[in-house]
This record gives structure tokens, sequence and C-alpha cells, in this order.
């Protein structure tokens, strides 16, 4: 008896394991759109300030504000947009660099998660010769 009970917990933390691992985000993190509701926004957007916001009794206290490059999914008219992170060293941003991101729109607002954002390459533009 005692033997199964150690069988089945090693079965479940191994389970647990796998779950949070690296490979299981990337295997999610296939498709931008994915897992997305059509009110949802997926952008690249190149950050041009961070700054600290004053916020009590709010876990995200630094904004960031981004130049929309293209939407790859939603709708969003503006050329800005500026969303909250908790920690802008934690989630790798740096300025002048590209992300894509995934707003969640819930309430009304957009939300975004920092663990979820990746940096891209920004598109090279032609030159005009051929």
């Amino acid at each position: 008896m005692r033997k199964t009970c150690l069988v089945i917990l090693g079965l479940l933390l191994f389970g647990v394991n796998q779950l949070s691992s690296p490979g299981f985000n990337r295997a999610q993190a296939t498709s931008p759109a994915a897992g997305l509701n059509s009110d949802d926004l997926v952008f690249v957007g190149t950050v041009t300030k961070v700054y600290p916001v004053a916020a009590p009794r709010q876990r995200k206290r630094w904004a960031v504000v981004t130049h929309v490059e293209r939407v790859v999914s939603g709708e969003f008219s503006g050329s800005t947009f500026t969303f909250t992170i908790h920690s802008p060293a934690n989630a790798g941003l740096r300025l002048n660099r590209a992300y894509l991101i995934r707003a969640i729109k819930t309430d009304g607002r957009y939300s975004v998660n920092e663990s979820t954002l990746e940096e891209v390459r920004p598109r090279k533009k032609s030159s005009g010769k051929d």
C-alpha cells in the first residue's frame, strides 16, 4: 500500500513538473491568437517608454508605452498602446525593441501578461532596388 502511494505521488509530481516546464509554454504559444477571444488584441509594438506609476495596492506598478507596428489579430486603430506590468526587468523589456504583445480584454480594459511578451526582429525595409 505504501509503495503504491509513493508511485502515485511520484507520478503526480512528475506531471506538475511537466506543466510548468518551458516546453509546455512554447507549445501553447505556437499561434499568436491561440486561446484569444474576438475582443482580444495581438500586435507587434516597439517599446518607446517605461515609467513607474503611482498605483497603491496594485501589483503592476510600471507603465509601458509601445508604438504599434502592426496588428496581428483583433482591432486597434491607435498608433500607441500603453499597458502596465510588475517588473520591466523580469519581463526582459528593453527600449526600442519590438515585441509580440497579447492583450486580453476583460471588463472593457486590456490586460497584458508580462510573461507572454516575445521579442521579435523588426521587419527589414526594402531598398526599392531589384
